[in-house]
């Protein structure tokens, strides 16, 4: 049997899986977005302190000093609530500005900002690779440098980001908890609708699924199930009689033909080729007469399939009584391999049916030797010294219609099938494998 796969399994990783992709689908964007917030802040800090500068520059014209300036120092403190966040990151020591208005005066600038041109630039100096934000404005002679270091940006950045990826983290486990117990409450029905249809019997008494799940769609599971069942029970129904009419038709002509036959076979005068036919038909009709006992049973499955205390080896006895007189006609020698009585909780009828047909099959098919039956707790071997069966052809002996050998037996091909449909009624195990000696052994075990 392929190996299935969880439903709530299935439902519960999808969900999870949406959940995932929506969860990090999320994250990209409010990442991206708070990046560029990040960097319209930080484009706003730098264009803020160029004003500054150029304000300064026009106050203090011409610019005394060197080709820098330090701008005032902002002191953030916890209870100064006007402070914004812009002019917090406005320190002194993130800040450098330089103006720079002769030939000189720029090669004096750092290195990294000689060569810039008017505008915004990434830079990045020092050892350690410090990345700057730096502006450059060009009025007249003059230049105008802003560089601002975004360390501290930087650390923001990471800390949300780890915030972020933690964040998604724990969105992710409770969709995949949200996503198993949803699933749970979805399958839960199903499982139930399952166990009910497992509880059915065949039963026009068995109850209906329909009215157990308010949901529409396992109702109308329910409801297919409903019908299936419905219409399975009419054709056990309509299988059962006819199979028990005619087979109590049947039994009033076969009796009729047994008896008959045991009366010619009486006559002293009948001749020998005569008796050989007769005796001949006599055994039909007793095939024909353990068959129809055969169908009687299986159409009447409640009645008589009634579990309750039986002697085994009396029943193997009386069974293999049965096909004695065929054997012994044949040469053959029937053993019973059990010591003592074993009694078992099986339905008898249904027992000495399958016992039967099992035995009158290996008398069949085995034409010098012995058929011998043995017992071991609630197992049951039959073995022959037959020609034995191919294996490739033991799947087909149990159905209809079907035999081991064309050119052997004289059976109607339906023993066996009837074997197995009782077996599987009884919740019995029935099997044939060919002996490497020679034969056929036929294992029946009545605990399932």
């Amino acid at each position: 049997m392929p190996a299935r796969h969880s439903l709530r399994l299935k439902f519960a990783t999808t969900f999870a899986l949406a959940g995932l992709v929506l969860v990090l689908l999320h994250a990209v964007v409010i990442y991206r977005l708070n990046s560029q917030q990040e960097a319209q802040l930080i484009d706003q800090i730098v264009s803020d302190e160029m004003e500054d500068l150029l304000q300064q520059y026009e106050r203090s014209f011409p610019f005394e000093g060197p080709p820098y300036r330090r701008l005032q120092r902002y002191e953030v403190r916890p209870d100064n609530e006007a402070l914004s966040l812009r002019k917090w990151f406005r320190a002194s020591w993130l800040m450098h500005t330089y103006i720079a208005r002769e030939l000189w005066e720029r090669r004096a600038l750092p290195e990294e900002l000689r060569d810039l041109a008017p505008g915004f630039h990434d830079v990045y100096s020092g050892a350690d690779g410090d990345r700057y934000r730096v502006e450059v404005r060009e009025i007249g002679q003059a230049r105008f440098y802003v560089a601002y270091t975004v360390a501290l940006h930087q650390e923001r950045e990471l800390h949300f980001f780890l915030v972020l990826i933690l964040s998604a983290a724990l969105t992710f486990g409770t969709t995949v908890f949200i996503g198993f117990w949803l699933s749970g409450r979805l399958t839960h029905q199903i499982e139930d609708l399952a166990r009910r249809v497992r509880r059915l019997d065949g039963s026009a008494n068995d109850e209906v699924l329909e009215h157990h799940y308010p949901e529409r769609e396992v109702a109308e599971l329910a409801a297919a199930f409903d019908g299936y069942h419905e219409r399975t029970v009419r054709l056990l129904e309509r299988e059962r009689a006819f199979t028990a009419d005619v087979s109590h038709e049947l039994r009033t002509p076969l009796t009729a033909l047994q008896t008959s036959c045991e009366l010619m076979l009486e006559d002293a005068s009948l001749l020998p080729r005569s008796r050989a036919r007769v005796e001949k038909i006599s055994a039909a009709a007793m095939r024909l007469g353990e068959l129809v006992n055969a169908f009687l049973l299986m159409a009447r499955e409640e009645a008589d399939g009634i579990s309750g205390e039986v002697d085994l080896r009396e029943c193997i006895e009386e069974a293999v009584d049965s096909v004695r007189e065929r054997a012994l006609a044949k040469g053959l020698t029937l053993q019973v391999d059990m010591p003592q009585s074993q009694f078992v909780r099986v339905p008898k009828r249904a027992l000495h049916v399958v016992l039967s047909n099992l035995l009158a099959n290996a008398v069949s098919y085995t034409e010098s030797g012995t058929v011998q039956v043995r017992a071991q707790g609630m197992k049951v071997e039959i073995i022959d010294t037959g020609p034995g069966v191919v294996p490739d052809r033991i799947p087909e002996l149990f159905r209809r219609f079907h035999r081991g050998d064309a050119s052997g037996g004289d059976g109607f091909g339906l023993g066996l099938a009837i074997v197995k449909r009782i077996c599987e009624q009884a919740g019995w195990q029935v099997g044939i494998e060919r002996r490497e000696e020679g034969g056929t052994r036929v294992f029946l075990a009545l605990g399932g």
